[in-house]
């Protein structure tokens, strides 16, 4: 299994920067386009729910596992007193989590969010 980490302010701006890096290496790995564009969505929503502030505090830790499955992202809330952000994840999040990712969950109270995606046996993905 390879692995890349990712430390970024827990800022709203940060949110890109996650974003970009999923976008990198999701492609690399061989998912298909919209796949990509899955995990981009996911990632940056899990990363808005972490770090929803202009001006938060604390770290968000981006860790992006490769393996013969897919992809794991474990996105960690760190240095910020109190609760976590995602301790209760919105409708509209969870929609877009449970449409973008095979698996999704939020732990640690709510300072964790881990996500999975699975590369696919064909490109049928890309022929919608």
């Amino acid at each position: 299994m390879d692995s890349v980490r990712l430390t970024v302010p827990a800022t709203s701006a940060a949110v890109r920067i996650t974003r970009g890096g999923a976008a990198g290496l999701a492609t690399q790995v061989g998912f298909t386009y919209r796949e990509v564009e899955q995990i981009v969505l996911a990632v940056g929503e899990a990363a808005a729910l972490l770090a929803p502030e202009a001006d938060g505090d604390g770290t968000l830790t981006v860790v992006f596992d490769v393996d013969s499955i897919g992809l794991r992202v474990d996105l960690q809330l760190t240095d910020r007193p109190g609760p976590g952000w995602a301790s209760h994840v919105p409708g509209v999040a969870a929609a877009v989590l449970d449409a973008s990712v095979d698996e999704w969950r939020v732990s640690d109270g709510g300072r964790r969010v881990q996500l999975v995606k699975r590369l696919s046996d064909t490109d049928e993905a890309d022929d919608d």
